[in-house]
């Protein structure tokens, strides 16, 4: 007997997915109240991955900065606008030459501000929207923000933002929860691992990302 060959048939379906996995995009956006790592996390991600990187802080207008700077709280008004914008790059398609797929920061704290973030993968098929929330106890953000410098977001937002901080539920399955009160080369190893085994399991999209 000779060997066995596909169908053409079945060798074409898996030609169709093939394709139309690979003109997916992936967004990733690296979730957490102030001083949880989001930049230094989301940098090592896209380095590993090789996808491109969008620091969502870039993207508040000046009064929100100034207002942060001063230690006051964002209200639901002043993220709205902000949020807006990092859904709408959502769908902003890079240079040719770079990669499709993005990793953003933003401190997404509430359901509805995810909701927000998730409004670009409804409205546009090619995208899969997903995050990572960082979580630790709020004295050990704390003593992080106290120690850095030259950040506008001081110690004193700590304390507002988790009054304001809605932890991500069971039903929010896009969601990967990574504990970051230990090492961040842990951190970033674990955030790693999380994020292709969810890539991976998307029929197995990781493999033809790049």
């Amino acid at each position: 007997m000779g060997d066995y060959a596909e169908p053409r048939s079945v060798i074409d379906a898996q030609t169709e997915r093939d394709e139309d996995q690979a003109s997916k995009r992936w967004i990733w956006f690296i979730t957490g109240p102030t001083a949880c790592g989001k930049t230094t996390i989301a940098k090592a991600l896209a380095k590993t991955l090789n996808f491109g990187f969008l620091e969502g802080d870039d993207y508040h207008p000046k009064a929100n900065v100034e207002k942060m700077s001063r230690g006051e709280a964002l209200t639901d008004e002043d993220r709205a606008g902000w949020l807006e914008a990092l859904r709408d790059h959502e769908t902003v398609q890079p240079p040719a030459g770079e990669s499709p797929h993005l990793v953003m920061t933003c401190s997404a704290l509430k359901r509805h501000y995810r909701d927000v973030l998730r409004e670009g993968g409804a409205h546009a098929g090619d995208l899969r929207i997903r995050f990572v929330f960082l979580d630790a106890p709020e004295e050990v953000l704390t003593r992080r923000a106290a120690a850095r410098k030259g950040h506008y977001a001081g110690a004193n937002l700590v304390h507002s933002q988790f009054v304001a901080l809605e932890r991500p539920g069971p039903d929010e399955s896009d969601v990967v929860t990574i504990d970051v009160d230990r090492p961040i080369e842990d951190t970033v190893r674990d955030v790693i691992i999380s994020v292709k085994g969810t890539m991976m399991q998307d029929d197995g999209a990781y493999l033809r990302l790049n």
